[in-house]
């Protein structure tokens, strides 16, 4: 019974993050794009320093589906705190940001129904004319025991400004837990 409940859940979830990530947003593309994707960061590539963006980096947002953002000016950059900060009241300012020298690289994993799911940008580097984002998603494994709450984590780097393409590198790691 438990694993065809599981798998009804599952299947459930699954139709509801796809129905989600189908929508469209109201943004100019080249603002917000996203998501390129590749399977790994080249050989050779140039790693670069980022900084977490302290206020984003949180198990629980606002934001129930999965994206990968690069986000290069302000307008977009407040359409995606409205979105991250929407059930905060009153809600605060988005932290500031420099556009002229800086961008954000943000990632969200989409709701989950427990505690335990960390999602965390690992590197940043460049290569070739493209910047790759390695970005991690952390699941507790079938024996852990986390909090029965909704989260839905999210990261978001600043980054130099960088003009060329980006694509993400989505890796994935299930937490052993002891029986």
């Amino acid at each position: 019974m438990w694993k065809t409940l599981r798998s009804a859940v599952l299947i459930g979830a699954l139709i509801s993050v796809g129905a989600l990530g189908c929508s469209s947003e109201a943004l100019d593309p080249g603002t917000i794009a996203g998501p390129e994707t590749a399977s790994e960061i080249p050989a050779g590539a140039t790693q670069l320093a980022f900084d977490p963006i302290e206020e984003v980096s949180s198990p629980i947002s606002s934001i129930v589906d999965r994206r990968r953002l690069v986000i290069r000016d302000l307008p977009a950059w407040e359409v995606f705190w409205a979105d991250f900060a929407a059930r905060v009241e009153p809600r605060p300012d988005p932290p500031s940001i420099d556009f002229s020298t800086s961008m954000v690289i943000a990632a969200t994993m989409g709701q989950k129904t427990s505690g335990g799911f960390v999602i965390s940008v690992e590197e940043v580097a460049k290569k070739d004319g493209t910047l790759y984002a390695k970005v991690q998603e952390t699941a507790p494994g079938v024996m852990c025991t986390n909090i029965a709450v909704m989260t839905a984590p999210a990261v978001a780097v600043l980054v130099p400004r960088y003009e060329g393409a980006v694509a993400f590198v989505d890796t994935e790691l299930a937490l052993p837990c002891a029986p």
